[in-house]
């Protein structure tokens, strides 16, 4: 009896984090205990020194697919692929992004697949720059009973607000975490925890204007064939201190 409510809690608690998919448009809203957290924003590339982005419809959303799979470490998971298609002078690529929900985890992943062509520049960007972007959402305040603070990284530490005026980011090699939490609650309540999930060493968390970004450093010139990197969301319901643990067991 005491097994089965646990499994019962532990898959409540993992619903408590939500992705809602327009799969015409490709934007996605993140809801904690059925409020919105986070909008999304666009999705984009550098290649041939040159941006490519959803916003434009220079990388436009083609198709969206729905896949099942198991994972033999963390559990069953769900996800959402949106397909995009990257057209250079003639050189066609599906670029895809994955979100992934797991049934027994409560965290949302986000991957990035670049697709069957090597991904050439040769200009280098600002150091705090990214190459790719994908997941993307807007640091705002998202309505008057938002209070949301915010921690930055462990080794050179900062905090603040989450609002359009933030800076969250201010060096992309600090690469985060980023760790939210609701002020009025001391950081008792609810946390969401914002990091890499793969490709450590490759892959950093970038601000522009009032835009937390995820995808690879501006150092990988060249991005080879089939690469993908992947960022986690992590909830807890428990306070910063318990999320912290629990973000490290998933890792």
């Amino acid at each position: 009896m005491h097994l089965v409510i646990f499994v019962l809690l532990l898959i409540s608690c993992a619903c408590d984090i939500k992705v809602f998919i327009d799969q015409i448009k490709g934007q996605y809203n993140i809801s904690i205990d059925n409020q919105i957290w986070f909008h999304s924003s666009r999705t984009a590339l550098y290649v041939n020194n040159r941006w490519y982005s959803s916003n434009d419809s220079t990388v436009p959303l083609i198709d969206t697919r729905f896949v099942q799979c198991n994972d033999p470490n963390l559990g069953n998971w769900n996800e959402t692929q949106l397909i995009y298609i990257l057209n250079r002078n003639g050189i066609i690529s599906n670029i895809t992004g994955h979100i992934r929900q797991w049934n027994s985890q409560s965290a949302l992943t986000f991957h990035l697949d670049t697709g069957d062509k090597i991904l050439m520049n040769s200009k280098l960007l600002d150091k705090n720059q990214i190459r790719t972007i994908f997941p993307s959402f807007n640091i705002e305040q998202i309505d008057g009973n938002d209070n949301r603070g915010v921690i930055m990284g462990f080794d050179s530490q900062h905090a603040g607000i989450w609002n359009s005026s933030s800076e969250i980011i201010r060096n992309s090699l600090e690469g985060g975490p980023v760790i939210l939490f609701d002020l009025n609650k001391k950081g008792q309540d609810n946390v969401v925890i914002i990091s890499s999930f793969s490709q450590f060493m490759a892959i950093s968390l970038n601000q522009q204007d009032n835009i937390l970004q995820y995808g690879v450093m501006d150092s990988m010139i060249t991005i080879p064939v089939n690469y993908s990197n992947s960022l986690i969301l992590f909830y807890s319901s428990e306070g910063i201190n318990k999320a912290i643990h629990d973000w490290g067991q998933m890792m």
